[in-house]
């Protein structure tokens, strides 16, 4: 039996102050929105007091958001997004001056959500779940000519839950959704002739992981905030040790070099600009634009339109939930399926639909939409 220790992603501290001493040096345009922006340091602090120990099981916490691999899936109460009318009870301008009080609301969200843990019925049977799931997922893999899903099997570093066991072959509910967004993508696009990959706001890397295994030759080259870059290098180096080229290294970088087949470039956003003069095959975006405002995602999408080939993007298309400047989880204007289209005019949109989970369609008022797009050619 494999001990729980080794199944750790490695705490590197000098690495992490290394680029939280960089960030002062971004542009506006590539720093925290207002979604992200003093999140970010909560995360930062959270990384310093506790590190990545048990990462993937971890709940409720700052660093919660990119790495939680739990089944069920989280599912929260949340009283600051829920109504407009409880939300402008709650928050508002007059309350906003009372000291302490949004972080002693959240206090007693994260109290409601221990006490009433939401499950939905969907989870409670899993074992049948389990079984359709899988020949579900098989099917649709099949369908659109990807790699088979027995061909890989997920990382147990950061200790995550898992949800199906297949032979010996493990995948947590999380990486059979990162799974299914490569199935969606290969029914427009051939992975055995992608040579490069770039993906903006990837989180820890686990849709990085699916292609590099299912794909080992293709290059990816990952852009995220700080601390989250930090997040994924520490990940894909437990995974692929010889494959990641570090911060330590990108962060002198002035050019992408061209040798690189099978390497995973780690990169801060306020270094994608080097991408300008790099052709790639395909960009990745997955609920990271929606997070952001029109304008700053209009800058990236800039370099996307002149150098790749291909574009995955899932979002909530109508925006997400818009907020007052300094609170989280809001944007102040909202980033739509208008905005992509007129941020990518050399492309042609080749579908839009309901994205897949691993049991069936989001189709929710609030869910995610897939797309694929491709250049004019």
């Amino acid at each position: 039996m494999v001990e729980r220790e080794t199944l750790q992603i490695a705490d590197d501290q000098e690495l992490l102050e290394l680029m939280l001493a960089d960030v002062d040096q971004a542009p506006k345009e590539y720093r925290p929105t207002n979604f992200w922006s003093g999140f970010t340091l909560k995360m930062s602090d959270d990384l310093r007091k506790s590190g990545l120990h048990d990462a993937r099981r971890s709940n409720g916490t700052p660093l919660s958001i990119i790495t939680s691999d739990l089944y069920p899936p989280p599912h929260r109460i949340d009283m600051f997004h829920g109504r407009q009318k409880v939300k402008r009870l709650v928050l508002n301008r007059y309350t906003s001056k009372i000291p302490f009080w949004d972080s002693a609301w959240e206090s007693a969200n994260n109290v409601l959500n221990i006490l009433f843990p939401i499950v939905p019925p969907t989870y409670q049977r899993p074992e049948g779940l389990k079984a359709m799931s899988l020949e579900f997922i098989k099917m649709l893999a099949e369908r659109a000519g990807a790699k088979p899903i027995e061909e890989f099997t997920q990382s147990m570093a950061g200790n995550p839950v898992p949800f199906i066991t297949d032979g010996d072959k493990t995948y947590s509910w999380s990486m059979l959704a990162f799974y299914l967004r490569y199935v969606y993508c290969c029914n427009y696009i051939d992975f055995d002739s992608t040579e490069t990959v770039v993906e903006l706001g990837g989180g820890m890397g686990r849709q990085a992981e699916v292609i590099k295994k299912l794909h080992p030759k293709t290059c990816l080259i990952l852009f995220d905030l700080v601390p989250q870059i930090y997040v994924a290098e520490r990940y894909m180096t437990t995974v692929f040790p010889d494959s990641v080229v570090s911060y330590r290294e990108t962060r002198d970088m002035d050019s992408i070099p061209d040798n690189r087949e099978g390497k995973i470039f780690m990169f801060p956003t306020w270094k994608f600009p080097l991408l300008n003069g790099l052709k790639f095959d395909l960009f990745w975006n997955e609920s990271s634009f929606q997070e952001m405002e029109p304008d700053v995602v209009a800058n990236y999408l800039s370099i996307v339109n002149s150098q790749a080939d291909a574009v995955f993007l899932e979002q909530l298309m109508g925006g997400s939930n818009l907020g007052r400047p300094g609170e989280k989880w809001t944007v102040i204007e909202r980033t739509t399926l208008e905005h992509y289209k007129s941020g990518l005019p050399d492309f042609t949109l080749e579908d839009l639909s309901a994205c897949w989970s691993p049991i069936g369609r989001r189709n929710g008022p609030y869910d995610h939409t897939d797309s694929f797009w491709k250049r004019i050619s």
